[in-house]
Parts: structure tokens; sequence; C-alpha cells
């Protein structure tokens, strides 16, 4: 068996490797679109065969998890290359598509898998571990032909809500894995470094709702469901009600998991302009308690709220993504600066810190490991001797 790093030996995001069994059968794993690209072009497709026009050895696309820089490019590959993914990851693809977000994908056919059972495709065979990060439906792969093992970590965290899939994978990690490809967004950082929890990030929200006296304004990712959990049981806790959009709505509901806040519970509502459903709120009704919501900001809501008084002075103003995308949300930064507004940053990687990628690769224990999803492949070196670089398209035995 060889592989390939397409794109990822040293950049964050646009992630595509290609696994070779030697009978020529080939597998892509993730194919997304760098962070730094302007639009979703075919021309950003990594050089690999028969993407645009199918090739019989081309057995299918395996989709780590729902975020664009993992799937995105997969808009322009050939429709009769099967696309391999989770289900609930599949149901929001087709949630996002449906309400036209930037860049959404869907699939028109996805064959769906399960987590920690094994599947096969040609010769290949996979199993999906379901993984902690910022994405909902994230999986690791163990990828298995011609009598050695392959690990692709996907991007996986400790410290998120599902941390305890993380302690029950090291604590019975795949065996005898030939190559670890590893993410390693957080090398070049302090290596001492430990990143907040999320319930780190509760109290600090909680502490911000309880001395707001207008409303509270959240800028976060409909599709991080452990941050939408904790600004939830944040607001639970401080007596505000939850208001979202309609698309957010539609992605809980995409979930099919009860216990995720959704419209059917009474201190989580939907923003309108009319109060035909019960759990409908409109900006009149929250402009009476305006220390009784806390708002997040998806879809249009703020565009319809944005000409109104309830920006002013009294209200507060969260910041919850990557950095990254500040020059997205410029124009409502910026008008909660110039109202007064309090505002301050609130938020935790969805990336595994320098504690638990040591964590994970002493667990796994390959016999190589291959960094990817990182600027700064080199540091890994220091942390583990059996660490090989390889470049984008270098061609490797496993």
């Amino acid at each position: 068996m060889k592989a390939c790093i397409r794109r990822g030996a040293e950049q964050i995001g646009g992630s595509a490797v290609e696994i070779i069994a030697s009978n020529g059968q080939r597998l892509i794993v993730d194919l997304g679109l760098p962070l730094d690209a302007e639009n979703n072009t075919a021309d950003l497709l990594p050089n690999i065969k028969g993407l645009i026009n199918k090739s019989d050895d081309l057995l299918g696309l395996l989709i780590s998890h729902p975020h664009q820089d993992h799937y995105a490019l997969g808009q322009h590959i050939d429709s009769r290359i099967p696309v391999y993914m989770g289900r609930i990851g599949a149901n929001i693809l087709n949630i996002a598509k449906q309400h036209n977000t930037p860049n959404a994908v869907s699939f028109d056919k996805v064959e769906v898998f399960e987590s920690n059972k094994t599947f096969e495709i040609g010769t290949f065979k996979i199993t999906p571990y379901l993984v902690d990060h910022s994405a909902y439906d994230a999986y690791a792969f163990l990828i298995e032909a011609d009598g050695k093992k392959i690990f692709y970590s996907g991007d996986f965290r400790s410290h998120g809500r599902k941390s305890k899939i993380f302690e029950k994978m090291i604590a019975n990690p795949p065996k005898d894995i030939d190559v670890l490809f590893v993410e390693g967004s957080c090398l070049g950082r302090d290596k001492s470094e430990k990143y907040e929890t999320e319930e780190d990030l509760e109290a600090r929200f909680l502490s911000v709702f309880k001395k707001t006296e207008g409303l509270v304004f959240i800028q976060a990712s409909s599709q991080n469901i452990d941050r939408i959990v904790t600004v939830y049981r944040a607001t639970k806790k401080s007596g505000r009600k939850l208001v979202m959009s309609g698309y957010t709505g539609h992605i809980l509901w995409g979930l099919e998991n009860p216990k995720i806040p959704n419209f059917t519970w009474p201190d989580v509502k939907k923003f309108a302009t009319d109060e035909t459903a019960p759990h409908n709120v409109t900006a009149e009704m929250m402009s009476l308690n305006p220390n009784k919501y806390v708002v997040l900001l998806g879809g249009s809501i703020f565009n319809q709220l944005k000409s109104t008084d309830l920006i002013n002075s009294s209200t507060s103003f969260i910041y919850s993504m990557w950095d990254g995308y500040k020059e997205l949300y410029a124009e409502r930064i910026e008008k909660m600066k110039e109202s007064g507004a309090y505002m301050e940053d609130i938020h935790t990687s969805g990336h595994a810190d320098i504690p638990t990628l040591k964590k994970f690769v002493e667990a796994i224990n390959p016999n190589v490991v291959v960094p990817i999803h990182t600027f700064f492949p080199k540091d890994l070196i220091a942390m583990f001797s059996n660490t090989k670089i390889h470049k984008d398209n270098e061609v490797f035995e496993i």
C-alpha cells in the first residue's frame, strides 16, 4: 500500500490524501477547500487522476467531517464517484445547501457509515471512529489493505463536549498501526498550552449574560453544535431564552438528537417577523424585555436588527469563532463598537492542544507518524522520533 498527501502537508485546511493499494485501487480521504481560497472553483482540485472523469481504479471519496476545508471541493468531482460520510454529517450538508449558505455543497448520493462498524470498498477495509471535534459527526479512519494499517486522525480534540469519546479511544486504541496521519493544527504554538474546555466557556458566557442589562448577541457558527449547547446551558442558568434563526434550528433538527436544543423546548425561540408560531419571537417582543434573551446571529438576524434600537450601550456582543473569520463579520463588529456595546471574544479551538496530541500519538503507538493539517510539521519531530515528513504530491510506501 502507498499513500500521498495531495494537499495539507504544510498547511491547515484543504486536506486531501490519496491511498493506493498494490492492485492499483485508490481511495481519496477528504477533499477540502483551502482556507485562503477566494472562491470554490474546479481549478483548486488537487492533482488526482479520475476526479473529473472517473477512472475504474478510483473507488470513492471518504469525508471525515462536515467542515468545508475537508469536503467542499467535492462538488467538482465526477458524480459517479461514490462519496462516503456519516449520516448526520450528510444531513448537515443537505440542510446548508437548502438554505443556500456560501460554498454549500451536498452530494446526490452518499454511502453512510457508522462509528466502529467496519465496511469494505474494493480491497480496502475501513473502520470509522467518532471523535470529539467542533464539527458534529466527525470521524477518524482506520484503513487496511495489503496487510498494512493506516490511521487517519481527521480533526479532533479532547476539550469539547464529547471528550469521553477521546478517552475511550486512547483507552482502547487500534493496534499495530503502520502509519498515523495526525493533524497538527496546534503545532507552532506554546507547547505547554492547554485549551479552554466548553465547560470553561460556559462559565464565561454566564458571567457576561448576568452583567448585561440588554440583549446579548453571539456570533457563532450554526454548525458548531458544541458551542450552541454551551451557549444554551449558560442561557438557561441566566434565566434568559435562546433566540436563533430558522436555519440554525433546521440544522439542529437535522441532528436527530432530542437532547440538543430545538424549537420544541420552551426556552428556545425562533427569530421571526410575526407571532404565528408559539416558538416565534419578534424584535418588538424582545424590545419589551431585552434582558431576557440571548441571540445567536445566524441567518439574516443581524440584517433585520441592525437598524433597530436593540443594539445599544446596554448590549453585549460575544464573538465565538476563529479569528480568521472576523473580516467576514466586519460590519456587525463595527456596528457593535459604534453602539457602545460590551464586546468580548469567547472561543476555544476545535483542534487538539499539545498535551492531547501527545497523549493521542502515544496511545496509537504507530510505526511512523506523518503530520498533516499543519503549518509546522517539523515541530512534531521534537516530540516523536519516528516522525516522517512528506511533501504534498510525494508518493510513499506504507
